[in-house]
């Protein structure tokens, strides 16, 4: 009933557009000398109305079942040194030791983009749950505070937000971007202004901030992690210096020391005559954990997604090659530079068919066994996308 509440619209406005794909994908891992077969099968339904030239209606509707292993021991992740000591120390008997903690996957049905945008003629208004995607980097995006890319995927299409946002136009080349994603009392709510310019072969933006997030006690004075409102200034720029590309961006805290709260992301790429397209990326992140000081709060602010790394300092590149009108081959690695492991991974894209796509990817990692990557042995991924 609350579906057809809130899809009524599209029909009262008049003919939707209806697409989407059918996705599945099936997963193999080795962890810990252990293999696991797991995958998905998912079916998106996109809906798009306009009752005039300035109103756009949209909204999709994502249903994902599971299959294959489904529970997982969050242990398994871990290195023993980071977890042991808390959940089974020495001083408690072994009675009660934990040796397990679950986390179960599980399908889900539910909309998740459904919104309004009024266009004026230098304004552009849109309310609901919303895609919004900041800042110029590729696996990383410091300036993104609503979500955080899967580093093996970060292409991947993005959840949506609830938010307001407003879209002004100041000329050529400039805007002002207003953006509130609302929470139960407006100190809770996540505000951010940005405004952009364009000058020469460059775009720049600048970003002001305010979220209430959790501080991770080892950065301040606390002796537990807090929720605290935290004023956020940044910015970015994306553009061309003779064939190179360039971009960058970054976010820093002004409740704290800046090297307490501070992210930022350098880039560039290139394409060669051949078509052969390469680049880079390295990423700092100043919450992130040093290999000194590393312990078992780095890891839960990690996997709950309060922060964008585990560690401080990485490394991206690709490369990515077409070797036909309907086939690329791609390699990617990321490397943690502070713990010195690495997670090769090759990739084959082939449109198999009209408006069908099939592509493979294998993951190696090196490094010891108690690092962030090495932990894990390889992986193998086969996904098939049928468009419609």
């Amino acid at each position: 009933m609350k579906w057809g509440i809130i899809l009524f619209p599209v029909f009262l406005f008049g003919q939707a557009d209806f697409f989407g794909y059918i996705e599945s994908e099936f997963d193999q891992i080795q962890l810990r000398n252990q293999q696991y077969n797991f995958g998905y099968n998912k079916l998106r339904i996109d809906m798009e109305s306009r009752p005039t030239d300035q109103v756009l209606f949209g909204a999709n509707i994502n249903i994902q079942k599971f299959y294959g292993k489904i529970t997982w021991n969050f242990f398994d992740f871990l290195p023993e040194y980071i977890w042991k000591p808390v959940f089974q120390p020495e001083d408690e008997p072994d009675s009660l030791w934990i040796s397990e903690m679950p986390i179960i996957i599980g399908d889900t049905l539910y909309l998740d983009n459904v919104y309004l945008r009024a266009s004026f003629d230098r304004l552009d208004l849109t309310i609901g749950r919303q895609q919004i995607s900041l800042g110029t980097g590729y696996a990383w995006n410091p300036l993104d505070i609503f979500f955080r890319k899967d580093l093996f995927d970060p292409s991947y299409e993005q959840p949506g937000v609830n938010a307001i946002r407003v879209e002004i136009s100041l000329g050529d080349r400039m805007s002002l971007d207003l953006i509130l994603s609302p929470e139960e009392s407006w100190e809770l709510t996540t505000k951010m202004i940005q405004g952009k310019v364009g000058i020469g072969s460059f775009d720049f933006t600048l970003n002001i901030a305010e979220q209430f997030r959790l501080f991770p006690y080892w950065r301040t004075e606390d002796t537990l992690s807090t929720h605290r409102n935290e004023k956020l200034l940044g910015g970015s720029f994306v553009g061309q210096i003779g064939e190179i590309g360039l971009w960058g961006e970054g976010l820093f805290g002004s409740k704290s020391k800046p090297e307490a709260s501070g992210e930022y992301l350098l880039g560039l790429d290139h394409t060669f005559d051949s078509g052969t397209y390469v680049m880079g990326e390295y990423y700092h992140n100043s919450i992130g954990a040093d290999t000194s000081d590393l312990f078992f709060d780095h890891y839960m602010f990690y996997f709950t997604g309060e922060t964008h790394s585990l560690m401080q300092n990485y490394l991206f590149f690709m490369v990515n090659q077409n070797v036909t009108e309907f086939v690329s081959i791609v390699l990617f690695g990321i490397a943690n530079l502070d713990d010195k492991s690495v997670a090769i991974n090759p990739q084959v894209n082939w449109n198999a068919f009209e408006n069908v796509d099939i592509s493979l990817f294998i993951s190696k990692t090196f490094g010891e066994k108690d690092t962030e990557f090495g932990i894990q042995d390889w992986a193998f991924r086969i996904r098939l996308r049928a468009y419609f």
